[in-house]
């Protein structure tokens, strides 16, 4: 059987998937407002300097802002999910503690 590196297992977990799809998001924003800004800046006459801007700078803000956001509820919903199932844990050994109590298989000690 062949051993698989745990980076290589990390990556079969969707939500390292996803996280992996907004940074490179993020990177892509990233270079589209570095494009539009060296193109712009090497265009002398000003008025053909905006559709640098435009289409370069302004849509990479907008490409990085929405990975970002993206990221900012994927990892809201990932810690929520954890918390949900750490309570669920809670709840079912305070319920296994209580029929055990109930049953009389365990009791507190002193009584």
């Amino acid at each position: 059987m062949i051993s698989v590196p745990r980076w290589v297992a990390s990556l079969r977990d969707p939500g390292m998937q996803s996280t992996l799809v907004l940074v490179g998001l993020a990177l892509a924003g990233f270079a589209m407002m570095s494009f539009g800004w060296r193109g712009g800046a090497r265009t002398p006459y000003v008025p053909l300097q905006l559709p640098w801007f435009v289409s370069g700078a302004m849509a990479g803000i907008g490409v990085l802002g929405m990975a970002l956001g993206a990221w900012s509820i994927h990892l809201g919903r990932r810690m929520d999910a954890t918390h949900r199932a750490a309570v669920e844990d809670l709840v079912h050994d305070v319920a296994g503690l209580a029929e055990d109590l109930r049953t009389g298989r365990k009791t507190f000690p002193g009584r």
